[in-house]
């Protein structure tokens, strides 16, 4: 008798065991189960939040929104529009094409935004700008002081004067609106969320977003679609444009310098932004939509290599920051391509990493010198790196650690990319002293 109560104390107990087992692999199960849909939903906020649609380069379209966004305020005439910005938004928009138009100059796209600007439209702003109002624009301008100071962070603070006072401010990313002051009293103020977001792209990882790639959401696929439509067909009518430098060149690369150096002259065409960059948008969708068209692959193999493009892109740039020193179109999209491109080819995630890292190590060295047409040429040296890079990693050959700036893997290489950005500040200064002077 007391041998079955032993035996059947230990059957009991083993059952429970088991039982206790069980719950704690469902608990564990349960637990990734809900970081993995935290995940999700941090790659799609970060997608969302860097993947929006533009009317010319960003930081002309800013001031022209910060304008608009003054003038819903504004009583009376225009007299004095007074503008200060942090001077890589200064670097960036002295030589560009203003949209619709053969002109440079935040004085032009200011009294552009005020004349026929749509605040509601955000990046858009310029969306409706016809020749009508081209003159118009240029005989105000004079109304329009610009400034620009040491401030590391995007920043622009814009004051309209008329029968009353209108102050907006922007602030670390291109539409991003945190204080309107009219008359001295505070409309709007609140805390930038950016940084907040910026961190959070840096809490995922690059294997968490190739994870992500292989079962996106449709309404993410179908922000991608809308990217390959209209930044290929900025390249498209780029190669049609006499004097574009895509006509020019070969290739691959020649239908990325076709749609930035379109983009740069003022073309009045939307293109689909990535991390704040119009330019980052053409170099890291475009060649990826190529190489699929030659390839042959389904639409959906198209679509998520471009979204992995895209998001490597982000990743990165959460690194280095919005505007940085550092070519992004150049060297970081172009990363992001590679990564594109190899995914299309059926590579391996570490060769996935070893391409990206390739052409970061390669590329670092290409510096802004500020948005203008020979952006171009510097896109289509990026996309002929990551094409290299491609064939690279695709036959285990990449550059070894420890040679300059590669490390031993592109996560480490993506940390020194940070570290070294942010030692060349102070670059930017000799930058703008150039621009401008023949």
């Amino acid at each position: 008798m007391v041998k079955q109560f032993v035996i059947e104390y230990f059957q009991h107990v083993v059952e429970q065991l088991l039982i206790n087992a069980r719950v704690g692999c469902e608990l564990a199960e349960f637990e990734k189960l809900g970081r993995l849909s935290k995940i999700r939903q941090i790659i799609r906020n970060v997608f969302f939040d860097n993947v929006k649609l533009s009317y010319g380069c960003t930081e002309p379209v800013a001031v022209g929104l910060s304008v608009a966004v003054g003038k819903d305020y504004l009583k009376g005439e225009l007299e004095r529009l007074e503008i200060v910005m942090d001077r890589n938004t200064y670097k960036n928009g002295l030589e560009v094409g203003i949209p619709g138009t053969h002109l440079h100059g935040f004085e032009i796209a200011a009294m552009l935004a005020y004349l026929v600007g749509d605040s509601k439209l955000g990046l858009e702003v310029f969306k409706n700008v016809t020749t009508e109002v081209i003159s118009k624009a240029y005989e105000m301008k004079d109304k329009v002081t610009v400034k620009y100071e040491n401030d590391m962070r995007l920043h622009i603070k814009t004051k309209l004067v008329g029968e009353n006072e209108v102050i907006v401010e922007i602030t670390d990313s291109h539409d991003n609106v945190t204080r309107i002051v009219v008359d001295g009293d505070e409309i709007l103020n609140v805390q930038s969320s950016v940084n907040f977001k910026k961190e959070t792209a840096r809490s995922i990882t690059l294997n968490e977003i190739f994870d992500y790639v292989q079962n996106p959401e449709e309404d993410v696929l179908e922000i991608v679609r809308q990217a390959i439509q209209y930044n290929v067909e900025i390249s498209r009518i780029g190669l049609d444009t006499q004097g574009n430098f895509g006509r020019i060149l070969e290739g691959i690369p020649r239908y990325v310098a076709a749609g930035v150096d379109q983009r740069m002259s003022g073309a009045l065409l939307p293109v689909m932004t990535v991390a704040g960059s119009g330019n980052q948008g053409i170099s890291c969708i475009v060649p990826v939509a190529v190489v699929a068209d030659e390839l042959g692959v389904s639409q959906d193999k198209k679509e998520k290599a471009i979204l992995l493009s895209i998001l490597v892109t982000i990743y990165i740039k959460a690194y280095t920051g919005m505007l940085t020193p550092i070519c992004g179109a150049g060297s970081i999209a172009s990363a992001g391509a590679a990564a594109g491109i190899v995914y299309l080819k059926d590579g391996t995630v570490e060769q996935i990493k070893n391409s990206i890292n390739n052409v970061l190590a390669t590329l670092f060295g290409m510096t802004c010198d500020g948005a203008k047409r020979s952006c171009a040429l510097k896109a289509s040296i990026g996309t002929q790196m990551a094409l290299n890079s491609v064939k690279l990693s695709l036959n285990d050959t990449n550059i070894p650690c420890g040679n300059g700036f590669a490390a031993k893997d592109v996560e480490e290489t993506i940390r020194r990319l940070e570290l070294l950005t942010n030692s060349l500040r102070n670059f930017d200064e000799d930058v703008i002293n150039f621009i401008g002077h023949c």
